[in-house]
């Protein structure tokens, strides 16, 4: 039983990271050159507030769970991989990778939320000004295009780093080892 649980949590984990991480390439990949197809600024601005609104909701479920999932499965980790309570958590690789990759994860979080909280609205704010005949100068708007790509290419790849400490910190062979 106690396996069933962990690897549930593991899939759980996982679901979260594919929640969070999948819309993250769909935007990339998919929408942004997609949106340059639609001529109509105004309907553009609204497809894009749409989809962004949809992904801070779906993205942040995939955290949460993520987050749900995380916790279960650190205060599991020692019963699962039958470390005695002796051993001191950064005397293995296992719990010096943990710490790197909750700070990584911090910064994540930092990162994508100065992208989704402060920096996404004014884009969108100065698209939708431009978009109803307001004066935004192509300047202005490179400018937040090139600190929101920026941001948003930061946040994929902290989270692709915090995704392979997760594959290392579940290798046990390795991530048991002393240091």
């Amino acid at each position: 039983m106690e396996d069933t649980l962990h690897m549930t949590f593991i899939w759980l984990h996982i679901l979260g990271l594919a929640l969070w991480v999948g819309p993250q390439f769909f935007l990339a990949v998919a929408w942004v050159p997609a949106s340059r197809q639609i001529t109509d600024m105004p309907q553009r601005v609204a497809a894009m507030r749409t989809i962004t609104h949809r992904f801070g909701w779906l993205g942040g479920f995939g955290l949460a769970l993520t987050a749900v999932a995380g916790t279960y499965l650190i205060f599991d980790w020692r019963d699962h991989y039958a470390v005695p309570s002796d051993t001191e958590f950064t005397a293995l690789r296992f719990g010096v990778i943990f710490i790197v990759k909750m700070t990584v994860l911090m910064v994540m979080l930092g990162v994508i939320g100065i992208h989704m909280f402060v920096l996404g609205p004014r884009q969108l704010e100065k698209l939708e000004a431009q978009a109803h005949g307001e004066f935004v100068t192509e300047d202005e708007l490179r400018g937040i295009r090139r600190q929101s790509m920026f941001l948003s290419i930061s946040g994929l790849v902290l989270t692709l780093a915090i995704m392979v400490m997760g594959v290392m910190l579940n290798t046990a062979s390795w991530s048991l080892q002393e240091i």
